[in-house]
């Protein structure tokens, strides 16, 4: 998601500047400040999209295999925990990543860094691992390609789409200064969480709901 996380991280930067009008990836139009994004596959590319490209793709069959609509699910894992020796099984030398199970193969993870996310091979046994240990997260699997499991050793996990992902990706490229990144890139990604969180519906561990 090469150019999805360029856009990204462009805004990111851009956040202070005067807003430029956007326009929908697909037909032109011009879109709101505030759009939902399509996934292509199978470069996997977000493309921005306006309502009615969103109300046209909005279940799978509309995109023919080539679009899929990225949906607005966030669920806090409450309780969802990943010690030291789940974590280094991972491989990820970082505090936060998010974990993306393909409908064509095995899961992916994915780490933020100063240029940009990081793509990891991963045993493609964790998934199962993951769902067996969380209740809620086997109950709540994120969909394939457009969801993730975005896990931080300070804030907790989450599913959310995977534009929410690739959005603290270009936040961490955005603001990051130096070797360890700085008092400020630490401060946006605490403002990224607390503003997930407020967005986000919590799932207790051992809740028996199937959430949606």
């Amino acid at each position: 998601m090469t150019g999805a996380l360029h856009r990204l991280a462009s805004r990111a930067r851009e956040r202070q500047q005067p807003e430029q009008e956007q326009e929908c990836e697909l037909c032109g139009e011009p879109l709101a400040a505030v759009h939902r994004h399509l996934l292509e596959l199978p470069a996997r590319e977000l493309r921005c999209a306006c309502r009615a490209c969103q109300v046209l793709f909005d279940h799978g069959a509309a995109g023919g295999g080539h679009y899929r609509l990225v949906p607005e699910r966030r669920l806090r894992l409450d309780g969802f925990t990943l010690d030291q020796p789940a974590w280094a099984h991972l491989g990820a030398p970082v505090r936060t990543v998010f974990l993306v199970q393909h409908s064509d193969g095995p899961p992916t993870l994915y780490y933020p860094s100063p240029a940009g996310a990081v793509r990891a091979a991963v045993d493609p046994s964790v998934w199962e691992r993951l769902c067996r240990a969380d209740p809620a997260l086997d109950r709540a699997r994120p969909e394939p390609d457009v969801e993730a499991l975005l896990a931080d050793r300070d804030h907790g996990a989450w599913i959310v789409p995977v534009d929410d992902c690739y959005a603290l990706v270009g936040t961490v490229r955005a603001h990051w200064r130096g070797l360890s990144g700085g008092k400020d890139v630490r401060d946006h990604i605490t403002r990224f969480f607390t503003h997930l969180r407020e967005r986000s519906v919590t799932v207790p561990a051992g809740d028996d709901r199937s959430p949606a």
